[in-house]
């Protein structure tokens, strides 16, 4: 049973609107936006964000989204993909946009495995009956991947955009051997975010947008940090268990995630099924990109062979 739909603590209108539309209306494209609130897997109170078609939906995608973002961010991805009739559900990580816990800290890497299972079956109880695809961006790719090797029971397939599997920056093995300690000793300490914000796209509003939105935050706690690098080095093993139909989406330009540990996944990944697209000249949020049609266009007809449209 679908469960009621509550206002978030920020105001925002929680019911069947887009940010600019008069609450409880649908916006001029039919597509009815929702917000609100579930726990996850301990309790903590998790975000969660919603935009539909007009009707019902071919198949909904499940959004996990990627380091120091939010869900919200897929306002711009969901806008291009629910007038396709796809529904889009995403919700914010623990420590991350609207839901509760320390900004970017994590105990361990299977809180988010845990929290993820408990969106799916929010998502499920929602949208009964339709397929239901993963789609991980970047950290939320990584998620994606060990989650799908290991709970891939009701889910259609695995999409996966610029997954963070290897950084493309060089880590200096000192300051590795340091987080590992700090993780130990201090968890929260922030060892620093390398990540710059003129990397994730070539348009500058997507940039600036990214920069002052008060719900990103650009910490990274010792803790995480070393959480992080255990799931990165067991990444290929997991991809060696995928049995579900796999799209892999990146660019060899991509100056965050390295797109050549993206290739070596997908040489390894166990799916009889998979599908590869490699792009020229895109930066790392390849949705959000000025030139990203051919992204959308490869995930809607990869969709379409696994749904039957």
């Amino acid at each position: 049973m679908n469960r009621p739909i509550r206002r978030d603590p920020t105001g925002n209108p929680g019911d069947d609107s887009l940010p600019g539309d008069a609450p409880g209306r649908a916006g001029d494209s039919g597509v009815r936006h929702a917000s609100e609130q579930f726990e996850g897997a301990d309790g903590l109170r998790l975000h969660l964000q919603a935009w539909r078609p007009a009707g019902e939906p071919a198949a909904v995608l499940a959004v996990v989204h990627g380091y120091g973002e939010h869900g919200g961010r897929y306002a711009r991805f969901a806008a291009q993909m629910a007038p396709r009739g796809y529904a889009v559900y995403a919700y914010d990580l623990r420590g991350h946009g609207l839901s509760s816990g320390t900004r970017g800290q994590v105990r361990r890497f299977g809180d988010y495995l845990d929290d993820t299972a408990v969106f799916l079956d929010e998502v499920r109880a929602r949208q009964p009956g339709r397929p239901l695809f993963l789609l991980g961006h970047s950290l939320g790719g990584l998620i994606a991947v060990h989650f799908a090797a290991r709970r891939p029971e009701g889910l259609s397939g695995l999409a996966l955009s610029s997954p963070f599997f290897r950084l493309v920056m060089e880590v200096l093995p000192s300051r590795i051997v340091g987080a590992k300690v700090l993780s130990l000793v201090y968890p929260g300490w922030n060892i620093g975010n390398t990540l710059l914000a003129a990397d994730l796209s070539h348009d500058q509003s997507v940039v600036d947008t990214y920069v002052t939105d008060p719900l990103t935050h650009h910490v990274a706690p010792a803790r995480w940090a070393t959480e992080m690098l255990a799931a990165q080095g067991t990444v290929l093993s997991a991809a060696e268990r995928l049995s579900l139909p796999l799209v892999l989406l990146y660019s060899a330009d991509d100056a965050v995630a390295d797109p050549v540990a993206c290739h070596e996944f997908f040489a390894v990944a166990g799916s009889a099924d998979k599908t590869e697209h490699r792009y020229e000249g895109l930066y790392h949020e390849l949705f959000n990109e000025l030139d990203g049609e051919a992204v959308y266009a490869d995930l809607s007809a990869w969709l379409e062979g696994h749904t039957g449209g």
